[in-house]
């Protein structure tokens, strides 16, 4: 009898074992980049094409300016959510987030309007002038 319901509760266990998934922990995985890259977090549900196209576009067409300024994307659209682990700062809200080489978030929009300043934005900051008296990249 004990065998049997050894091997029943096996059998139970095995689909939920497999069917499993280990989520991304947001938060850790923003910290793992501290002091390394800027952050452009972007959070959205999947019905905003607009919204995403615009933001996407925005990457695309500016690959030399975002990486003068050290910019990483991250990107989450839609059912991605269920992938992570959200931190209660970004728990059932969208929009983009300009989060800073230490983790903070420096500024934050629920439409494109971020990305018409992030520039202005991340080049009034101390660390962003030091980088540019150094850096010798010049984007066309």
């Amino acid at each position: 009898m004990k065998k049997k319901l050894c091997i029943l509760l096996t059998l139970l266990m095995i689909p939920t074992i497999s069917n499993s998934t280990t989520k991304i922990n947001l938060e850790s995985y923003i910290n793992s980049l501290l002091w390394e890259k800027r952050i452009v977090l972007f959070i959205s549900k999947a019905k905003y094409v607009h919204f995403i196209n615009e933001t996407d576009d925005f990457f695309k067409n500016n690959r030399c300016e975002n990486e003068a300024r050290n910019l990483k994307y991250i990107r989450i659209v839609g059912d991605e959510i269920n992938k992570y682990v959200v931190p209660d700062r970004y728990l059932n809200k969208y929009g983009i987030w300009l989060i800073g080489y230490d983790g903070k978030d420096k500024s934050h929009s629920t439409d494109i309007s971020l990305l018409k300043e992030i520039y202005n934005i991340i080049d009034k900051m101390p660390v962003r002038k030091r980088e540019i008296t150094e850096q010798n990249k010049i984007c066309n």
